[in-house]
């Protein structure tokens, strides 16, 4: 009963420091954390992220994130703009992975930091685009399409790297030697093609197999149909910890793997509401709220001496790691849409959309920090550039779109 009443306080300043931020139009997770940033150590210091319990509830909050985030991925809709979006993902990716590593050695991090940073700043921001898009009455239009289609496969490919990261950092990656680095490869690789086939499986539509999973699942209670996907997810989390990728990054394709057409569309508009109503309704604000808990900016910044030798660094480090972040992502993502043949606006508009780092970066930034890759600095730097690339990206595309 002892997490009763700070689990509370936590999920009513959660929830209106987000209902704040939406109004405003800006994503509500990152007046969420700011909630848990002010009632934590770093200002107010009500609540600690040692209450017993909380970080469970954070953990599961990563799991239906992912979850759900799995779910809003259409792999079916590449075809059309899969050449523009493949180029675009693939260079603003590689061009913010090379900022990310370039950062950590001119800081001289160390290995694990670095590519860890480095995975963040691949990262992509899905639902700030495209509600910025549908805001603007481009959702439909080529360049939107365009941009909504790299950012899926962006965050594809960063999931991909982060599952190397976390992976080499689960098997101590000082002892890895030739052998064992081309074995988890193959592990890494054999997950992807099992999921690949069992995403062709279930796009089978006039198949027996899938005409039976769809009535089964149809024949059951809303109740049941979650729990039965949930199993499901459970699965695939365990098949991608087994084969090296880690639990949550199991879970986040086995969130791809559940379309409409695998378990009807009634089905899947009750799980899409279940599962939307429980992580936003409550372990989302508990999650990042847990995430503003963990900062203590008392441990990067020394507020009794602003310019010390410390702060400089801090600010220093900060302000190279946010113009780094954005660099790499928006020149990459432009190169990328000039070679496809775009208009150089258009290419522009593309490398400024995938910007924002928003939930998964921050989401993410926790992960490494809960995981020992990243000190308390680190994460007071990443936490801040995904605040900040999340906040100037709709204001740059709505100026370039108009």
């Amino acid at each position: 009963m002892e997490i009763i009443i700070p689990l509370l306080i936590i999920l009513v300043f959660a929830k209106i420091s987000g209902e704040i931020f939406s109004r405003i139009r800006q994503p509500p997770i990152i007046g969420e954390m700011i909630a848990g940033v002010v009632l934590g150590p770093s200002i107010l210091n009500l609540m600690s992220p040692d209450v017993k319990g909380i970080d469970i509830l954070a953990e599961l909050g990563i799991f239906f994130l992912l979850f759900f985030a799995g779910m809003q991925i259409h792999l079916s809709n590449f075809k059309e703009h899969s050449r523009p979006a493949i180029f675009i993902a693939l260079l603003g990716n590689n061009f913010a992975i090379v900022a990310g590593i370039a950062l950590g050695l001119i800081f001289n991090l160390d290995l694990m930091s670095t590519f860890f940073i480095a995975v963040v700043f691949s990262l992509t921001a899905l639902p700030v685009g495209v509600r910025i898009l549908m805001d603007l009455g481009k959702m439909n239009t080529t360049t939107g399409k365009i941009i909504v289609t790299s950012a899926v496969i962006d965050d594809i490919l960063s999931m991909f790297f982060l599952a190397m990261v976390l992976s080499f950092a689960e098997g101590n990656p000082k002892s890895l030697d030739a052998l064992s680095l081309v074995t988890f490869i193959i592990k890494v690789l054999l997950f992807f093609l099992i999921i690949y086939y069992m995403n062709k499986f279930l796009k089978m539509k006039k198949e027996l197999p899938v005409y039976y999973i769809k009535s089964f699942i149809g024949k059951l209670t809303m109740e049941s149909q979650f729990f039965i996907v949930l199993l499901f997810g459970i699965f695939i989390g365990f098949l991608g910890r087994s084969l090296e990728i880690t639990f949550i990054i199991g879970i986040f394709y086995a969130g791809i793997l559940i379309k409409k057409s695998t378990i009807g569309e009634k089905a899947f508009s009750n799980l899409h509401n279940v599962v939307s109503s429980i992580t936003f309704g409550f372990f989302s604000p508990i999650l990042f709220a847990y995430l503003g808990l963990l900062l203590d900016i008392s441990l990067v910044f020394d507020p009794a001496s602003p310019f010390s030798s410390r702060n400089i660094h801090q600010g220093i480090f900060l302000l190279t790691a946010i113009v780094f972040a954005v660099a790499g992502k928006s020149i990459g993502a432009f190169i990328g849409g000039v070679l496809a043949d775009m208009k150089p606006r258009d290419a522009a508009a593309a490398g400024i959309g995938l910007n924002a780092r928003g939930l998964m970066g921050l989401m993410i930034s926790g992960i490494g920090l809960k995981s020992g890759l990243i000190d308390m600095s680190i994460y007071a730097m990443l936490v801040t550039m995904c605040m900040v690339t999340t906040f100037v990206t709709p204001f740059g595309l709505k100026r370039i779109l108009k």
